[in-house]
């Protein structure tokens, strides 16, 4: 039996809440993935308390995480809490009608500091553009310590830099 932790649908549950919380925006793939990394890794970015504890590999974690969001987006798609739209710039996901209503209906503290985190990774880095998030994406592979950690700095711009 696969492990539920870091499976699919705690994927899908973490990019529902990132879609909740960036509405009515779309996002990408790309996005979603780097929105994903950055909600858990929050203090790294001078943000709030990370959610999951420190650990030295957490960089190599994008990696993988793009098939991870996408089995998780997967999940979400099959029980109508996220709309996939075909646009002429490529794919995007947005929040389904009823997604609201199902994160309102999770009441546990992981999934409060999700929202909260949520909230602020998205006010953040919500609007960045295709390049931006190239960028942040290569700075988070890119700007370990001798620790193999990450330390970025949000600046007032929504982006951050290393």
């Amino acid at each position: 039996m696969r492990s539920p932790l870091n499976g699919p649908l705690e994927y899908g549950i973490r990019v529902l809440v990132l879609l909740t919380e960036a509405y009515p925006d779309q996002l990408d793939i790309n996005h979603l993935v780097l929105l994903d990394h950055s909600v858990l890794h929050t203090a790294d970015l001078g943000g709030p308390p990370n959610i999951h504890p420190f650990h030295s590999l957490h960089a190599g974690e994008l990696g993988v995480r793009r098939v991870n969001v996408e089995e998780g987006l997967r999940v979400m798609l099959r029980a109508g809490l996220v709309d996939m739209r075909a646009l002429n710039v490529g794919i995007r996901y947005q929040a389904g009608n009823e997604a609201y209503s199902f994160v309102s209906g999770l009441a546990t503290r992981y999934i409060a500091a999700l929202r909260d985190r949520s909230q602020w990774v998205v006010t953040q880095l919500g609007t960045l553009s295709e390049e931006e998030i190239r960028q942040q994406t290569v700075a988070i592979f890119g700007n370990r310590t001798s620790e193999g950690h990450n330390r970025h700095r949000v600046r007032e711009s929504g982006t951050w830099n290393g």
